[in-house]
């Protein structure tokens, strides 16, 4: 895996150089959009109260107070301690909103309209502000109220209903599907509002919850279920629109993925199992037939997949252009030939734990090549010197220190 060094690249090179983020997120969805805004070049500050956010302390893998999990999505940032419940904590936040062009919140509404971190109130400090405010379900109706998390976006926007084996109980999606798909929106819902800055002049609020997220990766089923009023229900690791297409193991034991998206590939696939004459059997002549009759298709191919092994099949369909792939476990990702070959996975380097991986910038920009740009960084790592950046004075900043408003843990504190 490649590495790269803290924060090096040069960031007037990279899209969003010159744009300063104030990033007052928490967990997962708003932390991983704010690190892929500073793998774009922006200046992310991660604010957080003094003793840390609650996700430092999930896990204890690199200490405590800096867990795996957060490091895993906070790279590319500066660290400002701030406590939010002092007013002087706020009148640090508001001169440095008053210069900030994004600001992410990542409270619950009453939480964000008690603290005076609302729109309304920051909006005042600052017209060309993108003030972006990230909920779980929204920032009103009858969930708002409510604590929220990847897990109940899940839930509640229907992709655990269908997720899990046929007739199975629901089943989470191995990974934060909610938070993630939230950072990207977010990510996206930022970018789209700074050009709209650039074409108009005037900020504005975006508004990203988790829920929306989540009803957004139902777009290939919902018109579906209008015209059949026929639920979908879980497949196990099928598709209920496309047959077949799913994963099927090998004699050795081992799952691959046979995929035919079109009817092209299904004929391809006949041949290469010898059963050319399954392409005229009228269960399976169009897709549609072979979803209707996806039992029976499956119980003819099930024995044959099972006939030889794995590598086998994989080079077979192959030759022939069958969509197909292995299906790999978490640890056969980092020796993936394509993972290896496209970068997908980077490291970083931390000045006290060495290098470690992280998803690199899942997006290419060739005129302007983004990529992580530094290692989690510390609790409080640059309070001291992004309160210097914003104007504060030794004098300011060592009351600030003093009355435990702001921390640092480094030894860069004024002489």
């Amino acid at each position: 895996m490649p590495h790269d060094d803290n924060l090096q690249m040069p960031g007037d090179r990279l899209p969003l150089s010159g744009v300063r983020v104030v990033d007052l997120s928490q967990v997962g969805a708003g932390p991983y959009a704010a690190s892929l805004l500073g793998d774009l070049g922006a200046d992310v500050i991660k604010i957080e109260p003094p003793t840390g956010e609650s996700f430092r302390y999930i896990d204890n893998l690199f200490g405590v107070g800096d867990s795996a999990y957060f490091y895993g999505v906070n790279r590319s940032k500066r660290s400002l301690t701030l406590d939010l419940h002092e007013s002087e904590g706020m009148d640090v936040l508001r001169r440095l909103v008053a210069d900030a062009d994004v600001m992410i919140v990542g409270f619950r509404p009453d939480a964000v309209t008690r603290l005076g971190i609302d729109y309304e109130s920051m909006g005042k400090l600052n017209d060309q502000l993108v003030y972006c405010q990230l909920t779980a379900f929204g920032e009103d109706g009858p969930r708002a109220h409510q604590p929220g998390m990847d897990l109940l976006g899940q839930a509640i926007g229907g992709i655990m209903g269908l997720t899990g084996e046929t007739d199975g109980p629901p089943i989470k999606a191995g990974v934060p599907m909610a938070d993630f798909v939230g950072s990207f929106l977010l990510g996206f819902s930022i970018v789209s509002a700074l050009r709209a800055r650039d074409l108009n002049g005037h900020g504005q609020k975006v508004s990203v919850n988790l829920l929306d997220g989540q009803i957004a990766m139902l777009a290939n089923i919902l018109t579906h279920y209008d015209r059949t009023k026929v639920p979908v229900r879980p497949q196990g690791g099928g598709h209920p629109q496309i047959a077949p297409y799913q994963p099927y193991q090998g004699g050795d034991g081992k799952d691959f993925i046979v995929a035919c998206l079109n009817d092209r590939f299904w004929l391809r696939l006949t041949k290469v199992i010898d059963r050319p004459e399954l392409a005229d059997d009228p269960r399976f002549v169009t897709n549609a037939d072979r979803v209707a009759n996806r039992g029976a298709l499956n119980d003819i191919l099930i024995p044959i997949f099972a006939g030889h092994t794995t590598a086998s099949w994989l080079e077979r369909l192959d030759q022939v252009a069958v969509p197909c792939g292995p299906v790999h476990r978490l640890e056969d990702v980092f020796t993936e030939p394509q993972v290896v070959h496209n970068h997908s996975i980077t490291e970083l380097e931390h000045p006290i734990h060495g290098r470690y991986p992280v998803p690199n910038t899942p997006f290419r920009l060739h005129g302007t090549p983004a990529q992580p740009r530094g290692y989690a960084p510390l609790l409080g790592e640059h309070s001291v010197e992004i309160l210097g950046e914003a104007g504060f004075t030794h004098d300011e900043i060592r009351a600030l220190l003093d009355k435990s408003v702001v921390t640092t843990s480094t030894v860069t504190e004024p002489a």
